[in-house]
């Protein structure tokens, strides 16, 4: 959602003072998350350089304003995205893209209707990109535990191989 002029446009100064445009005032980041609260899309650009710092200002409202908000991003992700290449950061890109689509989706719908089992949307966002390559997405991974156990089975295998190998003269590995 934008203003009737469509998004708000912002200006960070150097004195890391914020202009709205369209108000013809400076605003504060406590007035910029009003903003988007009311459904207000905001554009911020730095005065200088004109860079795109929306990303970063937005970030930063939630991480000084709404920590526990911040909790929304997993350690593991955050680990993910620090060691994404820029294979990895274009799909996480398309992934969270995707999400916002299904959460505005649900946001339109009131969440009434058949909610799309995420095995099965995951297996469209994969023919989309790669037509063919969604199959593997028609049977759900194995459970944890499952895992755990196959795992250990075979290590189990592994180690007794090793241990014939040995026996009969042979070297391990």
């Amino acid at each position: 959602m934008t203003s009737a002029d469509g998004p708000i446009q912002i200006k960070r100064y150097p004195n890391r003072r914020y202009y709205a445009r369209q108000a013809k005032a400076y605003v504060s980041l406590q007035d910029i998350e009003r903003m988007v609260r009311e459904g207000n899309t905001v554009e911020i650009t730095d005065s200088q350089s004109g860079a795109d710092i929306t990303r970063m200002v937005l970030a930063q409202i939630i991480m000084e304003q709404h920590p526990d908000r911040f909790s929304v991003f997993p350690p593991a992700m955050l680990h993910a995205v620090l060691q994404a290449n820029d294979a990895m950061s274009g799909f996480l890109r398309e992934y969270f893209e995707q999400c916002l689509v299904y959460i505005e989706w649900l946001r339109r719908t009131g969440g009434s209707g058949a909610v799309p089992n995420p095995a099965e949307w995951m297996k469209g966002w994969m023919e989309r990109m790669h037509p063919g390559s969604g199959r593997e997405f028609t049977k759900a991974p194995p459970a944890d535990a499952d895992l755990v156990r196959r795992m250990a089975d075979l290590e189990a295998r592994l180690q007794r191989m090793e241990g014939r190998a040995t026996k009969k003269g042979g070297r391990p590995g």
